[in-house]
């Protein structure tokens, strides 16, 4: 990463990221040009999980290169050039994101198909309301025929955290006050995050 102080190693911040973000992007080889598909997903035992249907451009590049890149991004607050003075430099917009390089492969056992798209199902519809895929095997047996079930394993992460860490003591104080006034609500989970990683 060439900027270093925007670099986090810590795995925990990582996998909070991936259990908080409702999609990626997922890169494929597809020369001369890369295919990127934004997918929703789940981080389900150290892998990242998505599900598809088994036909069409993302299943077939998968087929043919398994390997494959994923980025996250998570947005935070949008920081206006006037926080910092009268130049339109010193606009910005705080974030945190993550590359992925790995292996994809698909789930081929019903059983652990089931399992992870009920992960899936927890995560965008946790008050329920749904027949349990797992529980209910033999109702989604045609359905899960029909969907891929995408496993990317990670083997390589990098994290990147911009939240003015590149900032100089009075510039970061001057920011802080200036979301403290504007008190939107992710400009409160903003200043935590900042602070933290000051």
């Amino acid at each position: 990463m060439r900027r270093a102080e925007f670099e986090i190693k810590d795995k925990s911040i990582f996998e909070k990221l991936l259990e908080s973000a409702n999609y990626g992007t997922l890169c494929l080889n597809n020369e001369p040009f890369a295919y990127a598909a934004p997918v929703n997903f789940i981080y389900h035992k150290n892998t990242i999980c998505f599900h598809g249907a088994v036909f069409g451009r993302k299943y077939e590049l998968s087929l043919k290169n398994q390997k494959a890149s994923f980025s996250i991004v998570k947005e935070y607050s949008l920081i206006p050039s006037y926080f910092s003075g009268d130049l339109a430099c010193f606009a910005s917009q705080y974030f945190i994101s993550a590359f992925i390089e790995g292996g994809l492969s698909f789930e081929k056992e019903d059983i652990k198909k089931a399992e992870i798209l009920d992960a899936l199902m927890n995560k965008y519809q946790n008050e329920g309301k749904y027949l349990n895929i797992l529980q209910n095997l033999e109702k989604y047996l045609g359905m899960l025929q029909k969907t891929a079930v995408y496993k990317l394993e990670i083997a390589s992460w990098s994290l990147k955290a911009k939240m003015g860490q590149n900032m100089k003591q009075e510039q970061f104080e001057n920011m802080i006050e200036n979301l403290q006034k504007r008190g939107l609500s992710e400009d409160i989970l903003t200043l935590k995050i900042a602070k933290s990683l000051r």
